[in-house]
């Protein structure tokens, strides 16, 4: 069995590189006679990242994706505890609630799992970890002495946790600044707007956005900042994202500009990656128009479509576009509708007036 000291000292390197939790938690488990041991984050009540030891059963995943957890009590039970310590299945639910509860009923029953004992730990930022550790159902409970080796880990699980929190967001400051580099403004989003961290640009966005009570930021634009909050929203949802790429119309001497936010995915099931976006504004200024592989990168637009965007920008009619790409009109209207769907406008007069003079910048292939 791996050393105290040794243990410890996996748990900090776990936290700059979550790889490396799944042996960490197995050897966790293994000091307790658990069969699976979990790390688990939760933001604004949704589970958003995971890593568990080998010994877990695959279906712990799918039921963290699905609504199980929504239903289950046994989280909302754990953080009411209100212990500095593992909490033991007991102390959490009665026997028959604990069965009846939908992780047990819906996945740990069925998978051989019975007793467990789990910590909350609060992160400053607002996550909540939880370590949750599953015995098979033949062992008995956790016991004084269980519960005592997982107290003398949890204060090294919690500043890991923290730890791995500071060095996720000094990552994201560094592409705001990067971003910076290249003349766009950007911030890091959080499930409620609220920006974590911005480049020294974003103070120039006045145009278009305001900044709001609890450090959030909005666009001026109704209609744009409907459509941010909707992509925003999504941010919620495990599945990886596409850019969110959303117009925001001139106002008076307002110029326009184009809004992208950027979901920060990480690797799959990363801790503390999920639920958070770059925010990135990029002005439209000049009179050139944007070449088809920026209107890709912006608009997530196929080259087809890149092409026809681009060709209503240039004044060129449809007729003319499937005359010069030896395709039928019905192609071109059919492309022509993605473009405004993606773009978010509904005429070519609009698709113009955003795209004639979207200032030029670097766009990888």
């Amino acid at each position: 069995m791996v050393g105290l000291e040794e243990l410890v000292g996996r748990i900090y390197e776990a936290a700059a590189e979550p790889d490396g939790w799944p042996s960490v938690l197995h050897d966790i488990g293994q000091s307790v006679n658990a069969v699976g041991a979990a790390l688990a984050a939760i933001r604004n009540d949704r589970w958003m990242g995971w890593r568990c030891s080998p010994g877990t059963p695959p279906e712990f995943d799918a039921y963290l994706r699905s609504d199980a957890p929504t239903r289950s009590q046994i989280t909302t039970r754990l953080v009411q505890a209100n212990r500095a310590g593992f909490v033991p299945d007991q102390d959490v639910l009665p026997e028959a609630e604990w069965l009846a509860d939908p992780m047990m009923a819906e996945f740990a029953t069925p998978a051989g799992l019975h007793h467990a004992a789990a910590t909350a730990i609060h992160i400053p930022t607002g996550d909540l970890v939880v370590v949750h550790l599953h015995r098979q159902k033949a062992l008995p409970r956790f016991d004084a002495s269980d519960l005592a080796l997982l107290d003398s880990l949890r204060p090294h699980l919690a500043r890991a946790g923290m730890l791995a929190v500071r060095w996720r967001l000094e990552k994201l400051r560094a592409a705001a600044e990067a971003l910076a580099l290249v003349g766009l403004p950007a911030a890091i989003v959080d499930l409620n707007g609220r920006v974590l961290a911005a480049n020294g640009l974003m103070a120039g966005v006045s145009s278009w956005a305001v900044w709001l009570p609890g450090d959030r930021i909005a666009l001026i634009d109704p209609a744009a900042q409907e459509l941010l909050r909707r992509a925003i929203r999504e941010l919620r949802e495990h599945v990886a994202l596409s850019v969110r790429s959303i117009p925001i119309k001139i106002s008076g001497s307002t110029g326009a500009a184009v809004v992208h936010l950027i979901p920060v995915a990480g690797r799959a099931r990363d801790l503390f990656e999920g639920g958070l976006g770059i925010l990135v504004i990029t002005p439209v200024s000049g009179s050139s128009v944007p070449g088809a592989g920026m209107l890709r990168a912006l608009f997530d637009l196929t080259p087809c479509e890149a092409r026809v965007a681009q060709g209503i920008a240039e004044g060129v009619s449809l007729d003319q576009m499937a005359a010069r790409h030896s395709v039928t009109i019905d192609t071109i209207r059919v492309q022509a509708k993605a473009v405004f769907s993606k773009t978010g406008t509904h005429s070519q007069s609009q698709v113009t007036a955003l795209l004639v003079g979207l200032a030029r910048m670097p766009v990888g292939d």
